[in-house]
């Protein structure tokens, strides 16, 4: 079985994540600078409170008032990053319909799951009905000389239902199969979403069964 390569089909979607990436890198760069603001202040501010453990009276004026401004520093810092978020959902929100019209514009239809099990069905129907037909006319061919032997009324007597056991619907294609059917809908819908039915086996080559 040819082996069938699906063509790009989020191209455009491709192109409008790659534009929202570019403005979510503009949002990851101010956070890296503000979130080291926020490393340094917080060193600043452990090294404040050891400072104040062991300083003099005008020296702790100092330092409390340096704390005091790292502690205002921090807070703006803070607002900074939660306004950073909601930059982040807004570029979100500002996307959602350019995803969603590009989406909309994949060309996932252009691929028929019915159309192949429709022909698969029809090659495979039409491949057995050919074996049978044939069977059947080999049969035909030497059924009067059969059924002249099975025929015989001596034959008959002995062998009452050997006339009616050997005709040509005896001689078909072996089918052994305990489901309703070769493949459901289930299976071909599990299919399209690229799942394979649980215990699927591929079919042995003739060589193989030997």
């Amino acid at each position: 079985m040819t082996e069938v390569k699906v063509k790009p089909l989020f191209t455009e979607a491709e192109n409008a994540l790659a534009a929202y990436k570019e403005q979510v890198k503009k949002l990851d760069e101010q956070e890296r600078e503000l979130n080291a603001e926020l490393a340094t202040i917080e060193a600043e501010m452990t090294a404040n409170v050891f400072a104040q453990e062991n300083a003099t009276v005008s020296e702790s004026v100092y330092l409390k008032i340096q704390a005091k401004e790292l502690v205002q520093r921090n807070e703006i810092i803070e607002v900074l990053l939660e306004e950073l978020a909601e930059e982040r959902s807004e570029l979100k929100l500002k996307f959602v319909p350019v995803l969603r019209e590009a989406l909309g514009r994949t060309p996932y239809h252009e691929y028929n799951a019915t159309e192949i099990v429709e022909r698969y069905r029809y090659m495979m129907l039409t491949e057995i009905a050919d074996i049978g037909s044939q069977m059947r006319e080999q049969f035909r061919e030497i059924s009067p000389d059969i059924q002249e032997v099975f025929q015989d009324q001596k034959v008959k007597e002995r062998y009452p239902r050997l006339a009616y056991a050997y005709d040509d619907g005896h001689y078909s294609p072996s089918f052994s199969w305990m489901t309703k059917s070769v493949v459901s809908k289930d299976e071909v819908f599990s299919a399209c979403k690229g799942w394979l039915p649980q215990g699927l086996k591929a079919p042995q080559e003739e060589g193989e069964k030997q």
